[in-house]
């Protein structure tokens, strides 16, 4: 309700600005025919404001969620107040009687979108101060101590803002018991949640694993609900692919179906023309970057300043990818003996302080920008801005098949694993999150995967 009447008092502020500027600056460059006082102006003002707020709801702005993000609060916003303008135009030619000024409506859409988006960002800062301050913040408990577990717990402690604190574990592997992940203390096993909630005041409760049975899970969800505290459950693979769950009846039996990926046909060809356009704009953009980086990387040490590195593609076929050389000449035939000392599970290697990089090396890899020659790569088509991170041959010789699905798309320079934690996250996790990529695909959710890479980028959270 709080947020309702902030808006309304800010579309306000808005067609009030709209009037000054219609009427003030912008009269001797738009002349009207006739000039309407503020008062008959004012008059239809509290019809619109009504009809805007309408509008905002049906749309969708005032969805009940707890923690909106921030990207997607600020597209509706932008939709909203189009929707609205756009309606009350309408309306105008519609109705004679409602008189207003199209200039001004225009100039109304962009001063609401500036105040309403600005209240926003207060709100987000407000809430990520409210939170480091320690005001708000919410208790969890941790249900699973695996690798997703304790990627939560690890996110949690390290960025305070996000306000939660993970209190602690519970798993009903007995050798993790007492055992402390990133600081959080495994407290005891699934049968003690009633205890422990009490005890340690819960406020939330998180399911991090797909170990435990159905049944197991109903029975936790139903001691949280009992206690009113809120839960929370990181989805398998079978919760990421239920948008694409039929259920059909087959002599009296229901089955599911599990219907094809969802990008192909008109999808594919709008995220490739996509692709073709932006790649070009941003290898011009980024021209000077590239012509200095290669400059640097020659004068710093011997060997090329490009090079080729095999990887697979869309359905698993291979392709030359284009970096920036940023390792010592012949690097691989020294990888056999860093192998077992990669500081990520699952079958990628990363290493912090790999022997093999260069001075500039580390530097440009540290912030992606040995990445940027394979904006070639997505203009050729082998590869697209957005997508899962192409494996090496000899990461894909070790999947499981399910790993196999997220070669069904073009890999991309950027991704969600990119964008959500990049060498932090365990191989499952990474996976996990491809396939949801796969399985959720839109225009929106690229844009703003590619928003949220400029600042992963610049800070190199999750880098090495």
């Amino acid at each position: 309700m709080v947020k309702v009447i902030a808006d309304a008092l800010l579309v306000l502020g808005a067609f009030f600005a709209a009037y000054f500027l219609r009427f003030n600056l912008l009269y001797s460059a738009f002349p009207p025919e006739s000039i309407t006082e503020f008062s008959r102006y004012s008059e239809t003002l509290l019809f619109i404001v009504v009809l805007w707020l309408a509008i905002f709801k049906l749309v969708g702005l005032y969805e009940d969620k707890k923690r909106p993000e921030l990207f997607d609060e600020l597209a509706m916003v932008l939709l909203s107040v189009t929707i609205a303008s756009f309606t009350l135009l309408g309306f105008l030619f519609l109705y004679r009687g409602l008189w207003f000024s199209r200039l001004a409506i225009v100039n109304a859409w962009a001063a609401s979108i500036i105040l309403l988006t600005a209240s926003r960002l207060l709100i987000f800062w407000a809430r990520r101060i409210k939170y480091l301050l320690g005001f708000g913040v919410k208790k969890v408990l941790i249900i699973g101590a695996g690798e997703m577990g304790q990627t939560l717990a690890q996110r949690f402690k390290a960025d305070k803002a996000l306000g939660y604190i993970p209190v602690g574990f519970l798993d009903d592997d007995g050798r993790k018991l007492g055992v402390e992940y990133h600081g959080v203390k495994v407290l005891g096993d699934t049968s003690e949640v009633k205890k422990i909630i009490k005890s340690k005041k819960i406020d939330e409760v998180i399911f991090a694993t797909t170990k435990l049975p159905y049944q197991k899970i109903l029975d936790l969800i139903t001691e949280c609900e009992v206690l009113k505290v809120s839960f929370r459950i990181v989805p398998g693979i079978l919760e990421i692919i239920a948008s694409r769950v039929n259920i059909e009846e087959v002599g009296g039996i229901p089955l599911i179906t599990v219907s094809e990926i969802g990008l192909r046909g008109i999808k594919a060809v709008v995220k490739r023309t996509n692709d073709v356009i932006f790649s070009a704009v941003l290898l011009g953009l980024a021209s000077p970057i590239m012509f200095l980086a290669a400059l640097v990387i020659k004068l710093d040490s011997r060997g090329p300043v490009f090079i080729t590195q095999e990887r697979v593609g869309k359905e698993g076929k291979p392709f030359p990818m284009l970096k920036f050389r940023s390792m010592i000449k012949d690097a691989e035939a020294l990888f056999p003996k860093l192998a077992p000392l990669s500081e990520v599970d699952g079958y990628i290697f990363k290493m912090k302080n790999d022997p093999r990089l260069t001075r500039v090396g580390r530097f440009i890899r540290r912030f992606s920008i040995d990445e940027l020659p394979q904006l070639i790569n997505v203009f050729l088509g082998q590869m697209s801005l957005v997508g899962p991170r192409p494996p090496l041959p000899r990461e894909v010789v070790n999947y499981s098949p399910w790993h196999l699905k997220r070669l069904r798309v073009s890999p991309g320079i950027t991704g969600l694993w990119q964008v959500s934690g990049r060498s932090l996250l365990p191989f499952e996790d990474m996976v996990r999150l491809d396939i949801y990529y796969i399985e959720n695909w839109s225009l929106w959710l690229d844009f703003k995967i590619l928003l949220r890479t400029v600042p992963v980028t610049i800070t190199a959270y999750g880098a090495f």
